[in-house]
C-alpha cells in the first residue's frame, strides 16, 4: 500500500513540475495542458481495455482447444476482437478532429492514418479467423467502426468550429 501511495506521489509530482515548466518557460496555457491530459487519459483508458480485451481473445483461444464455441462465443470474440483495436478506433477518431475544409487535403492526410491503422487490424483478423474460421463479420464490422470514428470526428470538429465562428 505504501507503494502504491508513493508513486501516486511521485506522478502527482511529475506531473505538476511538467505543467510548471510548459506553462512558465514555454508560455504554454493552462487549457492547453488540460487537453493535452485528457487525451492521455482517454488513451490509456483505451489501451487498458484493449489490453483486457486481448487477455479474454486468449481464454477463447484456450477455451477453442479444449472445448467446441458457441454461437454467443462467436458474437463475444468478435466485440472482443473489435474492443482489441479501441486505440486504433481513438486514433482514427483524433485525426478526424482536425478541420480541414477541403475533402482532398482531408483523403490525404486521415486516408493514411486509416490505411496505417489497418496493420494492427489484419493481426487481430488472423486471430479471430484462427477462432471463428470466418472473416466478413470483423471485416465489415471494421469498416463500420472506422467510418463512424471518421464521422464523428468530422461531426465534432464541424460543430466546435462552427460555434467558435459565430461568436
Amino acid at each position: 500500500m505504501k507503494r502504491i501511495i508513493s508513486n501516486i506521489i511521485l506522478f502527482v509530482l511529475s506531473i505538476t513540475f511538467f505543467c510548471l515548466i510548459y506553462i512558465c518557460v514555454f508560455e504554454i496555457s493552462i487549457v492547453a495542458i488540460g487537453v493535452a491530459f485528457v487525451f492521455l487519459i482517454l488513451y490509456v483508458f483505451f489501451f487498458d481495455a484493449g489490453q483486457k480485451s486481448m487477455a479474454k481473445l486468449k481464454k477463447y483461444a484456450q477455451k477453442s482447444i479444449h472445448f467446441r464455441l458457441t454461437n454467443k462465443d462467436r458474437h463475444n470474440i468478435l466485440c472482443l476482437s473489435l474492443t482489441t483495436l479501441c486505440p486504433i478506433w481513438l486514433c482514427i477518431f483524433l485525426v478526424s478532429l482536425i478541420p480541414f475544409y477541403t475533402y482532398e487535403v482531408w483523403f490525404i492526410t486521415v486516408f493514411p492514418a486509416i490505411v496505417l491503422n489497418c496493420l494492427p487490424a489484419s493481426c487481430i483478423l488472423d486471430e479471430y479467423y484462427g477462432l471463428t474460421r470466418k472473416k466478413l463479420p470483423f471485416l465489415i464490422a471494421f469498416v463500420l467502426v472506422t467510418l463512424i470514428c471518421c464521422l464523428l470526428g468530422i461531426a465534432a470538429s464541424h460543430c466546435f468550429f462552427n460555434t467558435q465562428n459565430t461568436h
